[in-house]
Formats: C-alpha cells, structure tokens, sequence
C-alpha cells in the first residue's frame, strides 16, 4: 500500500507541477492577446479619427470662403454676422451658416465631445461642445485641451501661413470599446502621443505618476523607455498615422493572478492527495477481508462440501467476478451427475414433441377429408362445403408462412365468413372483391380477417335481416386500399375517438378491439410511414375501415 501512495503523490505533485506550467503559459498568452486587442483598437480609432478631424477642418475651413465666414463668426455680432449670412443667401442661394456647420459635425460624429477652434488673430477662442452646439467664445489664454484630443493646424491657403488650430476632444470610451472593463481586470495601461511627443490620451490604472511623468519627457526627447521594463510589460508600435501608442502590462498584476491559481491548483491537489489516500487505505483493507472471503469458501469446497457458496453481496469489482466464476462452477459440479441423466431424458421429449407437431396435423386434415368424404357419399353438400371451408382455415392457420398474396387472404376471409353464414342463414349478405391488377400483391397474413371478426363480435345485429358486409381492395394512386364496410351497430364519436387514441397509444390493453390494434401494429411495422388506417362509424349505421400502403415485394413480416 505504501508503494501505492507514493506513486499516487508523485502522479499528482506532477500533474500539480505541470498545470501550473501551462497555467503560466496560458496566462502570458492571454495578456499578449488582449494586449494586441487594445492595440488594435487604439491603432483603429486613432486612425478613423484622424481622418474624422481632417475633414472637420475641410469642412469648417477649407477654402477662402469658409476661412472669411469662420473669422466673420467670431469677430461680428450676432445680428451683424446674421445680416452677413443673409445677404450670403440673397445673393449665392448658399447656406454658410457656422453654427450649423458646428451641429453637423456632433450629429456626424456620435462620439465627439467638444471641439476648440483657436485662431491667432483674435484674443478670444470658440469652444464648442454638445451643451453648446453653436460654440462660445472664451478669452485667451488657450487652456490645456483635456481627454482624447487630436489637433489641425489651420493655415491660409495661398501663404502657407499658419492661422491657428483646430482641437477635436473625442470620447475616451469610444476610443477604448469593449476593452475598457478587460484593461483593468488585466492591468494594461494605455498611452497615446502625437507627433510632438505630447500625451493625447490616458488609460492608466497602476502606472504612477512618477512614472507618467518621465514617460512624457523621455518621448518628448525621443529617448528610450526602458525604464519601465522592470515593472511593466512594454509593447509599442505606431499607428498607422504615424501616432506612437504605447501598452504598459503590469507585472506585479499579471504575477499576482497567476500565483493565485497556482495556490487554488496547489490547494486542490493537497486535498486531492488526502483523499485519495484515505480511500486506498480504506479499498485495501475492504479487498483484503474480502479475498480471505474468497479463500475460505474455497477450503471448503476443496473438503467435498459442493453446497457451500460465497456470498457475493459482501465482495465487490473484479473479486465479485471471481466470486460468482467459482459459484458458478460449483454449481456446475453439483448439477454434473443429474445433468448427464435427465439430458438424454428432454432430447427424447422434444423429438417427441416434434413428431406429434406433424403428426398432429395431419391426423385432422385426413380425418376432416374423411368427415367430408362421408358426407358427400350421403348427399349432405352442404355439411361438405362446411367441412372443407373448416378444414382450409385449418391449413390456412397451422401454415408457418408470414406472408400471403392478397388473393389468398380473400379467399381465406370468404371461407371465414361462409362459416358463419352456415351458422346464421338468411341473416346477413357479403361480397368480397379484389381487383385482379394487385391479386398477387405479398401482404402480411391475417391483417383482412381480424377486421371481419370485429363486425361479427361486435358490430352485427342478429335480430335483423338486413345485415350486411363488403370487402373490397383495389389499387388508387399508386397505393393499395382495402375497404371493409358494414351496416352494423356502428360506434358514438367519443367510443370511436377512445378506439383511435388507443389504437395509437403504446402498450394499451384493448379488449373489445385487440385483433383491430394487432393489425394496426403488424401492417404500420411492415409499412412504414407509407401505412394509414382510417375508420369512419356512425351510430346505428355501420362502420368502414380503410387500409392504405404502398405495395412492398420481397419483405419478410
């Protein structure tokens, strides 16, 4: 057992060591996937941004025009610029209206904040944002543009001389999508610089201000960032716009989520250990009572006592397949000598048995021909043709064959039903017809005769005259139909709708209709989806059943 439980430890001390290797791995490659994720995003948004901000500036200061009716925007009055833009329209049937052209970029652009239009000329600046859609004018000095910002510098176009800048204040949310939740939890901190090197946007959660601050002056100086390797993670590109980005991985973050699963994986793997040695030490003990069980039975029988057994209630697993193997072949000893003396005894039964099953037989068949023959040599037809019918359900019935052709099966019907003529005369007519196209169409034996016993048991009315059953099957769309109809008692909806639910319902004793449910069972078993049974009944007015399938060839019952 010790040696069990030392290999068992060592198993899973390894797979505890294994778990934690590819814990580490999984984990580092899950950061550098989200860290790529947020560089994306980033690189994405920047990049449409930048395009966003450069037509803003077309849109706004493109031309000469728009450059006179921005400076005209913010130097004249209001009713001064109003008789400015009227005069516009008078004359060109052109809407230059500033504002407006201000509420087209925030309903253009869904997620831009605020935009400061800083011109040099004047000692005051537009701040437009989305409480102030048409701008407002506020004095110098510029301030510092906060948030997710991108800058244009707005120059003439035939000097080249700088004019002023246009500040785009865009939506840090937006900028980082459904990363946001995904930088905390990971403890990714994301920097965006423009050009210059200054800091045009901030997701920081572990970076310190410190930090920040050298980061800032190192990439203002285009220096290295090396710095930061120690605690964070550093993976940089530049966007598309030539805009560095920049995503710091804290290492102290990423460490403390990977020991904590180790201590989880640790944990689980200690009580994983304990347990499983509780329960060896607990199966060893079980097995071993269990062999000595084994042996002493054995003992047992080795002293002549063939009556004794183990008892296999008390051994389990493997041991309980050895325990009831040498029951077993105790028994088998015990019942050697009887089995020798008795198996002769069952082959003579059987063979026996055998030949009274063709003897039997045949014995009726010869004595009902002689029965007939007596009765033809005493002029008794009739008594004849009732002999003979009976004599050919006889056959028909002892014959082992599953099918029948369809002809066959009319023909046995008709000899049924003479039968119960000869028993009830002058109560009741039939007709039984099949169409000579599907007379030898392979059908299930016994399926037309249960459904004419029914309306003999249940359906005839013996105290009338005008009793009356038909059988008739033809061929109609490419299907075989067989229709038995009589004028019996017929059935009430709910005592027809009760026979239909059963009729379908598995495993449903049904007394008054079991010959009806065989051949339902029987004929849907042998065709399939293509097999319909439809009954119609009328109370007082007698019932039809109509069979319908597809004529199947070579298909045992």
């Amino acid at each position: 057992m010790q040696t069990y439980s030392l290999l068992l430890a060592t198993i899973i001390l390894l797979t505890v060591a294994a778990l934690c290797v590819y814990v580490t791995h999984s984990s580092q490659n899950t950061l550098d996937s989200q860290k790529n994720s947020v560089l994306y995003q980033l690189d994405t948004y920047v990049s449409n941004k930048n395009d966003a901000i450069t037509n803003m500036v077309d849109e706004l200061a493109g031309s000469p025009t728009k450059m006179e009716n921005m400076r005209n925007y913010m130097s004249l009055r209001p009713d001064q610029y109003f008789d400015y833009i009227s005069n516009i329209w008078s004359e060109y049937r052109a809407d230059i209206n500033f504002a407006s052209s201000l509420r087209t970029l925030f309903s253009t652009y869904p997620d831009l904040e605020a935009v400061y239009l800083n011109l040099e000329e004047f000692d005051t600046y537009l701040k437009a944002d989305r409480i102030n859609l048409n701008g407002k004018q506020l004095a110098k000095p510029f301030p510092e543009v906060k948030g997710f910002h991108l800058m244009r510098v707005i120059s003439d176009q035939y000097t080249g001389q700088t004019l002023g800048e246009l500040y785009a204040v865009f939506s840090e949310d937006a900028a980082l999508g459904n990363q946001r939740a995904a930088l905390a939890e990971n403890g990714l901190n994301a920097f965006i610089y423009d050009n210059a090197g200054s800091r045009i946007f901030t997701a920081n959660h572990q970076v310190t201000t410190e930090e920040v601050r050298t980061l800032d002056e190192r990439l203002q100086h285009d220096q290295s960032i090396q710095f930061l390797d120690k605690r964070y993670e550093v993976q940089q590109i530049e966007a598309s716009s030539r805009t560095p980005i920049i995503i710091l991985a804290s290492r102290q973050v990423f460490w403390r989520k990977v020991l904590w699963y180790y201590a989880i994986i640790l944990t689980i793997g200690l009580l994983l250990i304990g347990i499983l040695l509780v329960i060896l030490n607990r199966t060893f003990k079980r097995y071993t009572k269990q062999v000595d069980l084994i042996v002493e039975a054995t003992q047992v029988v080795g002293d002549g006592n063939l009556k004794e057994r183990i008892d296999t209630e008390l051994v389990q697993a493997e041991l309980h397949d050895i325990a009831t193997a040498i029951n077993f072949m105790i028994s088998s000893l015990d019942r050697y000598i009887e089995d020798i003396y008795t198996l002769e005894i069952k082959q003579r039964d059987a063979h026996m048995r055998a030949l009274q099953s063709q003897i039997n037989p045949h014995f009726l068949y010869n004595t009902l021909e002689y029965i007939r023959m007596y009765a033809l040599s005493r002029q008794q037809d009739e008594l004849a043709d009732v002999v003979y019918a009976f004599s050919a359900l006889l056959r028909n019935n002892i014959d082992q064959s599953k099918t029948t052709t369809l002809e066959k099966e009319i023909s046995f019907c008709e000899k049924y039903v003479f039968l119960y003529q000869m028993r009830y005369p002058d109560q009741f007519a039939y007709k039984l017809d099949v169409a000579p196209a599907i007379s030898k169409t392979e059908i299930p034996k016994f399926i037309i005769q249960p459904l004419i016993e029914n309306y003999f048991v249940h359906g005839i009315d013996y105290s009338r005259q005008d009793n009356a059953i038909s059988v008739k099957a033809y061929q109609e769309n490419g299907q075989i139909v067989i229709q038995v109809t009589d004028n019996g008692k017929g059935m009430s909806p709910d005592r027809l709708a009760e026979v239909q639910a059963k009729l379908e319902a598995p495993d449903v004793e049904m007394v008054q209709s079991i010959g009806l449910r065989n051949v339902h069972e029987r004929l849907k078993s042998f065709y399939g989806d293509s097999y319909q049974m439809l009954i119609t009944s009328t109370l007082g007015a007698g019932t039809q059943i109509t069979l319908r399938f597809d004529p199947k060839e070579g298909f045992d019952v």
